[in-house]
């Protein structure tokens, strides 16, 4: 059955055009001033003179995309709170990179995460790590741009195309303008704009329900507040273990093996300044990221007795749709509410295909052409020129997947599995090089190249083979239209209040339609196929470690030899642990007061070491 679509006003229009011009605002006023971005550094590095806030908003908004703001509530509303305690796991993992990680970044002076790898391994690390980069994020922005776009028009009449292509041209624009500070600093006003469209959806909902005390209530007889366990069985969807292992894996490779935060992170005079700023982004991620699993528990207490899913009038069609489905139905009676709670998701849009689009930029300039133009003599202000065709280049590029995202529905899975595939085995090379010196190239891509086949395989394996895994119950009780008044194609679902509903209504919340609940067989399922999805990147982590370094013992032994490792690409960590007190026989020891002292004044001085004492 056809469902009316809600229709946004004129000032919800008003403030998406608005969010716009002063995004691109923001891109025409740092091409006029400052460095006016003639070099590649003020360009793509805003000239290493960042302040310490606009850095933390954005590395909040870029790593937390609209995904998290469409995806969360929905994961929350089947699932429960579960994917809410990764938190723990993503405050551990940033501070475990800011001093394993970050600091090799800084000695190095390093323009681009994979320069790391040419100087630590050789070329082709460097090259098939920045293509692989490439490849990643140009089909997971054609995906963060396209999702919010498809929900939103799939309960509004905001036209799909319109929204991509306006935010694609925007974003777009403003990257090649302004540069990195454009970028830095439309993400803080983005990021303002997330935060007030998740507090308006907070905010109507814990009224329209009596308080927050309501909603805890109707959750917890639902279902929806349970705490993960600490069974070991692989094959449980969410567990203390696999949440926590996912959120370190996720954000040491956000911060320590991928260009988007690196690069942010660069962006500022010193180490102890992008350590300030990393911190100050921990609470700000995990706040939004918190607030959003709240939204999906205050809509899930809305709708907890006529599930809008399996509804006799079925409004929406996925659990994707939930949010904007919501934001129209207890929003849209206020003018420009709605409008600025869509201008949050599209935000959330913007500021992570912003911050991929300029990432692309840095990796391809940096790291596959710079060599060319610096062997034909190009100047600073040639190659910035080019830097800037470059990331227009990507911008239409993103675009332009965006219809291909939309012919083939089950890309935006495979690409999300991608994107969590590949960021495994990347974290793991890049640890193998700071906190080992056995690893040696061939070692490393040996690992590299093993540990996506098995992820990829495991992943897709396990998606084409695998059951529907098993959601939370769900009510239609409550879906009933007494009034003829009322058409059974309304875009309200209940004539009584919510609060109404929770104060009088005696139905089990628990009463759901069984067909939510599939019972499948295991018995013909291979066994890694019936693994939670949350174990695919630590599978993918762990096997590049543990094959990237056996290969490079193997290869050391063929070879008679390992290779010095310069201090400089060590991490602090490992240099601390290696660090010895002066003795009289060991002549040949070179102390290290401490983790930070390093050896970039004096590059030709290696530690000198035998066969016996090597440890690493």
């Amino acid at each position: 059955m056809d469902v009316e679509k809600a229709v946004l006003g004129t000032v919800d229009y008003i403030l998406f055009a608005l969010m716009l011009l002063i995004s691109a605002g923001i891109g025409i006023y740092f091409r006029f001033s400052g460095g006016k971005q003639k070099t590649t550094d003020e360009y793509l590095l805003a000239g290493k003179d960042m302040s310490i806030l606009p850095v933390a908003f954005s590395l909040m908004a870029s790593f937390l995309s609209a995904i998290t703001v469409i995806g969360m509530p929905a994961e929350m509303y089947r699932f429960g709170l579960y994917l809410a305690y990764m938190n723990i796991g993503f405050a551990v993992g940033t501070v475990v990179s800011s001093y394993v990680s970050i600091p090799v970044f800084f000695e190095m002076q390093a323009s681009t995460a994979y320069e790391y790898l040419e100087r630590r391994f050789g070329k082709f690390a460097r090259t098939f790590c920045s293509l692989a980069f490439v490849v990643q994020m140009i089909l997971y922005m054609s995906v963060v741009l396209y999702a919010p776009a498809l929900a939103l028009s799939a309960v509004t009449n905001l036209s799909t195309w319109l929204s991509v292509i306006s935010i694609g041209v925007v974003c777009t624009f403003y990257c090649t303008l302004g540069g990195m500070k454009a970028v830095l600093w439309t993400d803080v006003f983005q990021a303002l704009l997330m935060f007030l469209g998740i507090f308006a959806v907070l905010i109507k909902g814990i009224i329209d329900l009596g308080g927050i005390n309501n909603v805890y209530r109707i959750a917890n007889e639902g279902g929806r507040l349970t705490i993960p366990g600490f069974e070991v069985d692989p094959e449980v969807r969410y567990t203390v273990w696999n949440l926590m292992i996912q959120g370190i894996i996720l954000s040491m490779s956000a911060f320590g093996g991928n260009q988007v935060q690196i690069q942010r992170l660069l962006t500022v005079k010193n180490l102890s300044r992008s350590r300030t700023a990393l911190y100050v982004s921990i609470p700000m991620g995990v706040s939004f990221h918190l607030l959003n699993c709240l939204a999906g528990i205050v809509i899930y207490a809305n709708f907890y007795n006529c599930d809008p899913m399996t509804a006799p009038n079925k409004p929406i069609s996925s659990a994707d749709q939930l949010m904007p489905y919501y934001i129209m139905s207890a929003l849209g009676q206020y003018p420009g509410l709605p409008g600025v709670c869509i201008c949050g998701i599209f935000s959330a849009s913007l500021s992570t295909v912003s911050s991929a689009v300029n990432s692309l930029a840095a990796v391809t300039m940096e790291d596959l052409v710079r060599p060319f133009f610096v062997a034909r003599g190009y100047s600073q202000k040639k190659m910035a020129f080019s830097a800037k065709a470059i990331t227009l280049f990507y911008g239409f590029l993103c675009v332009l997947l965006t219809f291909l995202v939309a012919t083939f529905g089950n890309l935006v899975q495979a690409s999300l599995t991608v994107f969590g595939m590949l960021g495994g085995p990347v974290l793991a090379i890049f640890l193998l090089g700071m906190l080992t010196e056995r690893c040696n190239e061939k070692g490393a891509v040996i690992g590299l190249v093993s540990s996506i086949a098995i992820a990829a395989w495991v992943s897709f394996g396990s998606s084409a083979a695998a059951p529907p895994p098993h959601v939370l119950p769900v009510s239609t009780e409550g879906c009933f239209f007494p009034n003829s008044s009322v058409p059974q194609n309304s875009f309200l679902l209940n004539v009584t209040s919510p609060l109404a509903i929770v104060q009088n209504s005696a139905a089990p919340i628990m009463n759901s339609t069984e067909s939510s609940v599939i019972e499948t067989s295991y018995e013909n399922i291979f066994p890694l196929y019936r693994i939670s999805y949350m174990w695919f990147a630590p599978i993918g982590f762990f096997s590049a470690v543990i094959i990237g370094y056996v290969a490079s013992i193997i290869i050391n032994l063929i070879n008679g030899e390992t290779k010095e490792v310069p201090e400089e690409l060590l991490s602090p960590v490992l240099k601390f642990f290696l660090s010895k007190p002066p003795k009289s026989s060991e002549k040949n020891d070179i102390q290290i007061s401490g983790p930070m002292e390093l050896q970039s004044q004096n590059p030709s001085v290696t530690v000198l070491k035998s066969k016996e004492n090597e440890r690493f």
